[in-house]
């Protein structure tokens, strides 16, 4: 059967190796990239480091034809992220997949979504979820088993995997080792990530009986490198989210009392700094509702621009949040506030439909300054006549404060949003009065739905194909998205582009860094140009720029937002950008 599978996947490799090269994994306006990371478009979870969920690939578009295909029946249940590899030496890509159970590794031969390999790590798929794994370049993965029972023997294990043969994507998953966490303090560890070194961070939950929680670091051949305890208030929870690092290779855990900053100078653990917010308040406090249900998200980088952390609390009224990583010069607070807290806004469309669950779980999506964030209905199954509402927020760069760019009450998107710069598009599922699911693209710019596609019925919680809460939209760079339902993986695949469309995506255009503030580049890929424009919002030309433009300087304009208008020989596009 695999040399069958192999054939099939040298003909689909044969027939798309050509375009698939010409792709990038990484875009001019990303944050810095992790080395370390595989070269892969979506190689962990909210795709980067710093948690964004962003990319600029292009997507499905409006009046594309799109084929739904998905893999069913995948023992051990849901993974709520699903990752891309880097190439082999064929061209083609893998899909990885770790679920309570089991680990995957599928091949999308053109046709059907195939297994690979699996191998299972976990028998007791009730009370452990081993849903953290991490993806490092040189076909390694690192992923992890929680179970937790000393009476019985069994403590969490962090596995390091590979592939039998490195250069067949068909080949079967090998251990190349195990670290056994026991006699760690505490043993429950709750989640990791890879830092700009290749190491692995990673948090804990807190112990109320010993009064402190753990974060620490982990080479790439399981030493440890470092640890350091913290101590937490009685009660206090800081195991419900993920955490981003960022390039400086700090950490920043959110709890249901603080956000805090844990930095690595590549010795020492310590803690950097904590701005307190209370993320409960008069929210829910059910069994899945735990302060903050997002994880934080850094948006802005690079010298003289805003970094900020953005995350969403847990209150009756949900707030987006923004602190400082960098304190802006002569910033001196808001009043009865930490001094690292930056704004608050509320998010118009949020509203409590359970003391269970948080209405924000699934974490922002970020592009830039602006953020996409929408209403959450429940991991365990949820009601067709749902709760809707999805809104863009944007951090004005001038103002150091948040303003609503849009909203959109009519759509019911339960995952993680996946942002494409590409198709100027943000993805996700969501399930409608009828009992079906849909898939759905909601315009970045105006907040307008331009496009739904059936996907299918709702099943059972268990056998539910299209399940959608909290998992991770991807996008190939043939613009096609996977996601994992229940037990299953779903391709929403663009199998011809419409015609109005293929003009745009003949070329690209890249602009870095937005915001700027002294000097605005750009690239345009596929095409050459032949005039710049730049005008502000009220339609007044700023400045016009010839042939061959790729930078101009705006370190004389004023703060706020503009338009950029590039005339080349394959049509025009136009982008706002914002001067910082």
């Amino acid at each position: 059967m695999k040399n069958l599978l192999r054939l099939a996947s040298c003909i689909f490799v044969l027939l798309s190796a050509v375009s698939a090269f010409s792709q990038t994994t990484f875009c001019p306006d990303d944050p810095p990239r992790n080395s370390f990371l595989a070269d892969s478009p979506w190689p962990t979870y909210h795709r980067n480091n710093y948690a964004q969920s962003s990319t600029c690939i292009p997507g499905p578009r409006p009046g594309d034809s799109l084929i739904i295909g998905a893999k069913t029946n995948i023992r051990g249940g849901t993974s709520p992220w699903v990752y891309l590899s880097d190439r082999y030496p064929n061209g083609q890509r893998v899909l990885y997949y770790s679920n309570s159970t089991h680990v995957f590794k599928f091949v999308d031969n053109g046709t059907d979504l195939v297994t690979a390999d699996s191998l299972r790590i976990d028998f007791d798929p009730i009370t452990s979820f081993g849903w953290n794994f991490l993806l490092t370049n040189h076909k390694v993965w690192y992923t992890y088993d929680p179970k937790y029972d000393p009476s019985q023997g069994e403590y969490p294990r962090l596995f390091k995997l590979t592939d039998a043969d490195t250069t067949d994507p068909l080949s079967d998953i090998i251990v190349l080792d195990t670290l056994n966490l026991q006699g760690f303090t505490p043993e429950n560890i709750q989640g990791f990530n890879l830092n700009y070194l290749g190491q692995i961070m990673y948090n804990s939950t807190a112990n109320d009986s010993l009064g402190y929680a753990t974060v620490g670091v982990i080479d790439a051949n399981f030493n440890i490198l470092d640890t350091l305890n913290y101590p937490t208030a009685p009660g206090e929870i800081v195991h419900h989210n993920a955490f981003p690092i960022d390039e400086d290779n700090s950490m920043y855990v959110v709890t249901t009392h603080r956000l805090i900053k844990f930095a690595w100078d590549g010795t020492d653990l310590s803690r950097e700094w904590q701005a307190n917010y209370d993320f409960v308040l008069d929210g829910p406090t059910g069994s899945f509702a735990e302060g903050s249900g997002t994880t934080p998200t850094l948006m802005g980088f690079g010298l003289g621009n805003d970094q900020l952390i953005v995350v969403a609390d847990g209150h009756a009224d949900n707030n987006l949040v923004a602190f400082w990583r960098e304190l802006p010069p002569g910033w001196t607070g808001v009043p009865g506030m930490d001094l690292r807290f930056a704004d608050s806004i509320r998010i118009p469309l949020a509203s409590s439909f359970s003391n269970i669950f948080q209405s924000i779980e699934n974490s922002p999506t970020v592009r830039g300054y602006d953020v996409g964030i929408a209403q959450f209905n429940g991991f365990l199954g949820y009601d067709c006549n749902n709760i809707k509402g999805v809104q863009k927020i944007t951090w004005d760069t001038a103002a150091d404060s948040f303003f609503v760019a849009w909203t959109n009450g009519q759509v019911n998107m339960n995952g993680v949003l996946n942002y494409s710069a590409g198709s100027n598009l943000v993805y996700c599922s969501g399930k409608e009065a009828d009992c079906n699911y849909y898939y759905y693209g909601v315009n970045w710019t105006t907040g307008n739905l331009d496009f739904r596609v059936l996907l299918g019925p709702e099943g059972t919680f268990t056998d539910d194909p299209y399940y959608d809460a909290g998992n991770n939209n991807l996008i190939d760079e043939d613009g096609s998205i996977y996601f994992s339902g229940g037990a299953s993986l779903v391709k929403v695949e663009v199998a011809q582009r419409a015609v109005a469309a293929t003009a745009p995506e003949e070329f690209h255009l890249h602009l870095y860094p937005n915001p700027a503030r002294d000097v605005l580049r750009f690239t345009v890929e596929g095409a050459a140009v032949e005039s710049v424009r730049l005008y502000d919002l009220q339609g007044q030309e700023r400045g016009q720029f010839g042939p061959g433009t790729e930078a101009i300087s705006v370190g004389a304009l004023a703060a706020g937002m503009y338009l950029l208008r590039i005339e080349t020989d394959r049509g025009s596009v136009t982008r706002r950008w914002v001067r910082g």
